[in-house]
């Protein structure tokens, strides 16, 4: 006995009893399955009522219900089961017609035991293929959609949309219905869609990879930032690609916010002196080249001290912020930028103007501060302009005298060099 299907369940069905106990012997010693017979077309409706099997034989010449019926009121019964016809009378049942009715399957008595064995068996592995590969689907379906990453099915040649999960239907802001055959470059911005097709063809290659930073559109939001892992696979015979979606919005605005912190001052919202000094090679560099004019203001808040020994630390900030926003309010927007240089010193570069520009800009931002509520300071400012030769040392070194000479006037003064 060969005991390799012991769950399968086979029913025979023939008004013969003597073929159904030679059937169910055979296929029993061959397969180790489960073989019940019946011996009208009647009980064999019953049966299946009431149980499952997984293949039925079935005589199509019987007394009562037989033929074509039978075949019709076995596949009413169960859309599951395979059904195997067998008969002696090949030419009243044309194969089309058997097929129409509902069977799947023909043999012609008497030569039949050993094909019949045979496609038993054969529709056994049929059957645990099937089974197989629908558990596979079952857990690919529930991977799929239980990811929390947003995951998508795409074509691997038109780039379409086969399946979406609920992860990124909520990340997208799309319904799965509105994403299915849609393009993938849709979702994203012209500049994007370059680096994710660029990116898509790598991957192919490689058979996988990953694509960080791609900005996703999303319906009713702006933009989310996601990084991309691409698989490519086969799948019921069509060559696709998985794609998994990483929302790393936060990640990035939080690095974000962390870059800007680390250049920026926080009692003034000024850039920083290290971004100063970075800035100002910048600008030295575009003044090489271009023959371009750049002017450095140093402005040194006159009083400061006693500000903050009278008034206390809290107004010193204060005076520090207005400082800052009286710089951003009076330079120009383009080429032109404040920073605090440190204590109560701020710089502002201005490129593409003169120093006779930046004491314009100084005088306005005098009066503006005298306007406010000022604690009793004020403003001293040394202008000077980049002359060729000019180290970066060198300009801060020449606008620091000037600034020292504008304090030696009596302080709010500006000192041009």
């Amino acid at each position: 006995m060969c005991n390799q299907y012991p769950s399968r369940r086979v029913l025979i069905v023939d008004d013969e009893e003597s073929v159904c106990e030679a059937l169910s012997r055979s296929i029993q010693a061959r397969l180790g399955c489960e073989v019940r017979f019946v011996l009208n077309g009647s009980e064999a409706v019953a049966q299946l009522k009431e149980n499952s099997y997984d293949i039925v034989i079935t005589d199509m010449v019987m007394g009562g219900l037989h033929g074509l019926e039978l075949i019709a009121a076995l596949r009413a019964e169960t859309a599951e089961s395979h059904i195997m016809v067998m008969t002696g009378f090949p030419d009243d049942f044309p194969y089309v017609d058997i097929v129409r009715a509902g069977a799947d399957d023909f043999i012609v008595k008497p030569n039949y035991p050993g094909e019949i064995e045979a496609k038993v068996l054969r529709t056994f592995k049929e059957r645990e293929l099937r089974e197989h590969l629908a558990l596979a689907e079952e857990k690919y379906r529930s991977l799929f959609e239980r990811n929390m990453n947003g995951m998508l099915l795409i074509d691997r040649d038109a780039h379409t949309i086969l399946d979406a999960n609920k992860a990124f239907c909520k990340l997208s802001g799309k319904a799965r219905e509105d994403l299915l055959g849609v393009s993938l470059f849709e979702l994203v911005g012209a500049a994007e869609g370059e680096r994710l097709a660029q990116g898509l063809a790598l991957c192919a290659k490689g058979g996988q990879g990953t694509l960080g930073d791609i900005s996703l559109s999303r319906a009713g939001a702006a933009a989310a930032c996601v990084d991309v892992s691409i698989t490519f696979i086969e799948a019921a015979g069509e060559a696709v690609a998985l794609l998994a979606f990483t929302d790393v919005t936060d990640k990035r605005t939080m690095e974000q916010q962390l870059a800007a912190a680390a250049i920026t001052d926080e009692v003034t919202g000024l850039a920083n002196r290290r971004t100063f000094f970075t800035r100002l090679e910048w600008v030295l560099a575009q003044a090489r080249r271009g023959a371009t004019p750049a002017a450095l203001m140093l402005i040194d808040v006159d009083n400061f001290k006693h500000c903050n020994d009278t008034h206390g630390h809290q107004a010193g900030d204060k005076v520090l912020n207005t400082v800052g926003q009286l710089i951003r309010m009076t330079i120009r927007g383009n080429g032109d930028e404040g920073f605090r240089y440190g204590g109560d010193e701020f710089a502002v570069l201005l490129l593409g103007a003169p120093a006779s520009a930046g004491a314009r800009v100084a005088e306005r931002m005098q009066s503006a501060l005298a306007a406010c509520e000022n604690y009793g300071t004020t403003l001293s400012v040394g202008v000077v302009d980049y002359r060729e030769g000019m180290t970066a040392a060198d300009f801060v070194k020449a606008a620091d005298e000037a600034l020292y000479r504008a304090k030696s006037l009596g302080k709010n003064a500006v000192c041009v060099e």
